[in-house]
């Protein structure tokens, strides 16, 4: 194969995984998944909800309206839990859906 088809290929395969990482390609799949696996208790009424109203103000209280997150702060937090919340194994929750719901929280755009 010629040196210019390998780069050719080479380039494409590289640029695949960022464009499948872009935000509004993830944020459905992980707002899905948050609701899946997180709405039980942090969607507006939920036990997880109230506490971190409880803990840190009625403004921080919707994981989904905070700006402060970071992606390792959230995976820590799933992983080996906080306070009352528990944490979630890989069983329960695989690291791919994981990362969907930590890009979909810590995303920058804000509907």
């Amino acid at each position: 194969m010629k040196p210019a088809a390998l780069a050719l290929i080479a380039a494409t395969a590289l640029a695949a995984p960022a464009a499948a990482a872009e935000p509004d390609a993830v944020q459905p799949q992980g707002r899905n998944l948050y609701l899946a696996h997180c709405g039980k208790c942090h969607l507006d009424g939920g036990t997880g909800t109230f506490m971190l109203g409880r803990r840190l103000g009625k403004d921080k209280a919707l994981l989904e309206d905070r700006t402060d997150l970071n992606q390792d702060y959230v995976h820590h937090v799933v992983r080996h839990g906080v306070n009352s919340m528990p944490w979630f194994t890989r069983v329960e929750l695989p690291d791919a859906e994981l990362a969907a719901i930590t890009a979909y929280l810590t995303r920058t755009s804000r509907p």
